[in-house]
C-alpha cells in the first residue's frame, strides 16, 4: 500500500488548521517540568522526538490555566502552567522547537483536578461539582496494579511509599487503609462543592490562559474535561448533584464549559482552534454512557468547539482511563461520532492495522497515542515506510510511566531506554536545521488578530 492509500497519513482540517496526518500524541504528565511550573529542556527534547517521528499533532500534557489555590491540589505532580505572561517566553521557545519538526502543537489547559486532587504538599481541600469522593473499582485496575484476588502489586507500591502496617487481603479495605498514609490515589479525599463565585473566577482565568496560549504560539488549545477531573464532575449526572444553574439538565451540566469557550473566544477570536477532551463513558451505574457523550459532544460543537478528543473512565475505572487492551474505545467512539460535525479523536490505538481500519471505516477521524508514543516516537515514520514490524510496541505494563508518576518520579519506559534522557541527545535537543532557513514562529500581526465580539 502506498502512502496515499494509507488512511492515517491523509491530512485533516480542524477548524482552519491543517494537520498533516491522522495521528495525535495524547497528553501525559511525565514529571519533567522545571520548578515553578516552567517548561524544561527535557520537555523540549522529549516532545521534539515525537514531532521528528512524524506525529501530526502533539497535545502537550495538562497545563495549569489558573493560579487560583482551589485548582492547585495536584501540585505534587508539578504540571506546566500558562495562566499568565510569566510562563509565555519559555513556552514560546518550546513551541518553536517542537514546530520546527513539522508537527502542530496543542496545549491542553486545565482548571483543576476536582475530586481527584489531594492536599499533599500543602494544597487546599479538593473542590468538585458536588461533595462526592471517588473510590477505585477493584475490578477496574490497570496492568501492574493487581486484581481483586491479588493485591501484591498494590501492596508493593504502598511499601515503597512508606506504609509498613499490615494491609487487609480484601482489596477494597486495603485501599481504604493506605490512601491517606501512602499518598496513593485509591480512595479520594472528600471534596467540597465549588461555589458559583469560584466558577466565575475559573471561567475568567480560562479566557486569559487562552490568550497566553495563543501568545506563546500554540496552534490551539484543548479544554481538559475528561476522566474524573473538575470539569468532568460537572458533566457526569452521578457526580453532579447541584441544584443551581450548573446542575440538573445536560445543558446546565455543560454550562461551565460553554462559558469557558465563550471566555476564551473573547481573547483568541473565532479562528483559534479550541477542542474538548472528555471521557467516552464511566462504567458505573448512573454515570455517562457513549450515548450521553454523543449528545454532549454535539452540544459542545454548537458552543464553538472545533474537535472532541476522547478519553475514557476515571480514577474509579482505571482500566478504562488507561486501557489494558488495544482499541477498546473504538466501539464507543463509533457511537459518539454519529451526527457529530467536528473531528473526533479516539485514544489508545497502538496497532497500525486497527488504526487504519477505524479511520477508513469512518468510526473515528484521528487516533491518539500516549504510552505508545512513549515507547516508540518513530511510530508514524515506521508506518509510513512500511516498517511496522520495527515498531517498538508498548506492553501496557505501566511500570516506567504510570507507576513512577504515582510516586512523583520522572517517567521512564521499560522498552525505550531513551525516555527521560532526550535532552542528552543532540538531534532532539537542537532545533531542526531547516528552522534556521524557514520561519516557523508567529508574527505579531498573526498573534494580534482582531478578537471576536
Amino acid at each position: 500500500m502506498n502512502n496515499q492509500e494509507k488512511p492515517l497519513l491523509q491530512p485533516i482540517k480542524i477548524g482552519n488548521l491543517t494537520i498533516k496526518n491522522r495521528v495525535a500524541m495524547a497528553p501525559m504528565n511525565m514529571n519533567y517540568t522545571d520548578p515553578g511550573n516552567f517548561v524544561s529542556k527535557q520537555q523540549c527534547a522529549y516532545y521534539a522526538a515525537r514531532a521528528m517521528g512524524g506525529t501530526g499533532m502533539i497535545i502537550v500534557e495538562a497545563m495549569k490555566g489558573t493560579g487560583h489555590e482551589i485548582s492547585n491540589n495536584y501540585k505534587k505532580y508539578n504540571n506546566l502552567a500558562i495562566y499568565n505572561e510569566t510562563y509565555v517566553p519559555k513556552l514560546a521557545s518550546f513551541v518553536e522547537h517542537v514546530k520546527s519538526y513539522g508537527a502542530k502543537i496543542i496545549a491542553q489547559v486545565s482548571i483543576g483536578p476536582g475530586a481527584q486532587g489531594t492536599r499533599d504538599v500543602g494544597a487546599v481541600q479538593p473542590v468538585a461539582a458536588s461533595p462526592i469522593r471517588y473510590r477505585i473499582v477493584p475490578s477496574k485496575l490497570i496492568t501492574g496494579m493487581g486484581s481483586p484476588t491479588n493485591i501484591k502489586p498494590t501492596l508493593a507500591l504502598a511499601r515503597t511509599l512508606g506504609y509498613q502496617e499490615k494491609i487487609s487481603t480484601d482489596l477494597t479495605k486495603a485501599f481504604e487503609q493506605i490512601v491517606n498514609v501512602s499518598g496513593m490515589h485509591m480512595v479520594g479525599e472528600m471534596p467540597r462543592e465549588i461555589t458559583k463565585e469560584e466558577i466565575k473566577e475559573l471561567v475568567n482565568d480560562y479566557g486569559y490562559a487562552a490568550k497566553c496560549t495563543k501568545l506563546a504560539g500554540f496552534d490551539g488549545l484543548e479544554i481538559h474535561a475528561p476522566h474524573g477531573y473538575l470539569l468532568h464532575s460537572f458533566i457526569s449526572p452521578r457526580l453532579n448533584q447541584r441544584t443551581d444553574e450548573y446542575g440538573g439538565s445536560l445543558d446546565n451540566r455543560l454550562r461551565i464549559i460553554k462559558e469557558s469557550i465563550a471566555s476564551m473566544r473573547k481573547y483568541v477570536g473565532p479562528d483559534f482552534v479550541i477542542g474538548v477532551r472528555m471521557s467516552a463513558s464511566v462504567e458505573i451505574s448512573g454515570d455517562i454512557t457513549p450515548e450521553h457523550t454523543n449528545e454532549s459532544a454535539k452540544k459542545l460543537a454548537s458552543y464553538g468547539a472545533d474537535f472532541i478528543h476522547l478519553s475514557d473512565g476515571s480514577y474509579e475505572c482505571m482500566s478504562d482511563f488507561l486501557p489494558n487492551k488495544d482499541g477498546q474505545v473504538i466501539a464507543k467512539a463509533k457511537i459518539i461520532k454519529q451526527g457529530l460535525t467536528i473531528p473526533l479523536i479516539c485514544p489508545s490505538v497502538h496497532d497500525p492495522k486497527l488504526a487504519d481500519e477505524a479511520v477508513r471505516n469512518g468510526d473515528v477521524d484521528m487516533i491518539s497515542q500516549g504510552r505508545q508514543q512513549i515507547a516508540d516516537p518513530e511510530w508514524v515514520n515506521k508506518y509510513a515506510e512500511d516498517r511496522t514490524e520495527d515498531i517498538v510496541r508498548c506492553t501496557r505494563c505501566n511500570e516506567g510511566c504510570i507507576k513512577r508518576f504515582m510516586v512523583a518520579l520522572p517517567a521512564r519506559c521499560t522498552v525505550n531506554p531513551v525516555v527521560g534522557h532526550e535532552e542528552d541527545i543532540d538531534v532532539y535537543a537542537k532545533r531542526s536545521p531547516e528552522s534556521l532557513k524557514n520561519r516557523h514562529w508567529q508574527t505579531i500581526a498573526q498573534i494580534g488578530k482582531e478578537p471576536s465580539a
